[in-house]
């Protein structure tokens, strides 16, 4: 049976590199959301620096790779803003709020587990595709090498697999200011929020035709 995994997480896409490097070919030839945020800013203002800041320490490693140094220019964990900010003294409890740009609700999810695998869903069913969409959702290392190895075996239960290497996705991510318990809950009541409740409304807003978003090499 044919099936695909994310590569949206650098740590799960080196883990199958190393482990189960007969699987690569597996992995979509994607690149991930940060990389195609980043190529998107660039064609747009290519003398834009980007600068991502989030909780995971994988992309420092993801960004230095050959065929995607062209995007990223710096790699920032939350951890570092916030040590940042209290050196300069910063309370962002005392600054004026901005308003930002409006991501779609399920932009808005990916950052937890299972979030991915939700967007691809509404995508095919929005679009009408003539495929059989079965994702299985796994996070922690624990649970990827468990369905990597029944892949492996061709007993996997599904034709799709969302691998997140921290547990409960990126919202578990080693270097988030939270290190207790996450609650997915909390990133749905985000997604919520949300103005955009449709992904293919959300691209159409920009020209990504024109885009290099595949890793021939892979």
């Amino acid at each position: 049976m044919k099936w695909k995994t994310t590569s949206c997480c650098p740590a799960f896409v080196d883990y199958v590199s190393k482990k189960f490097p007969e699987l690569m070919e597996h992995v979509s030839k994607t690149v991930s959301p940060m990389i195609a945020t980043a190529r998107l800013i660039k064609s747009l203002d290519d003398s834009a620096k980007i600068v991502f800041i989030g909780p995971c320490t994988a992309k420092k490693m993801e960004i230095k790779k050959e065929e995607l140094k062209d995007s990223v220019d710096m790699v920032m964990t939350f951890e570092e803003l916030l040590a940042m900010l209290d050196a300069m003294n910063i309370d962002l409890e005392k600054c004026e709020d901005s308003v930002l740009d409006n991501a779609s609700f399920y932009g808005r999810l990916f950052a937890r587990s299972g979030g991915v695998s939700e967007a691809i869903k509404q995508v095919v069913s929005h679009e009408k595709f003539d495929i059989k969409f079965k994702p299985i959702a796994v996070d922690g290392l624990d649970a990827c090498t468990k369905i990597l190895r029944l892949a492996k075996a061709g007993k996997l239960d599904g034709n799709f697999i969302e691998g997140m290497a921290c547990k409960c996705g990126c919202i578990g991510g080693a270097a988030s200011l939270s290190h207790g318990p996450k609650d997915i809950s909390q990133v749905d009541k985000y997604g919520a929020l949300s103005k955009e409740k449709n992904s293919i409304d959300a691209i159409r807003v920009f020209d990504v035709d024109s885009l290099k978003l595949d890793i021939e090499n892979r």
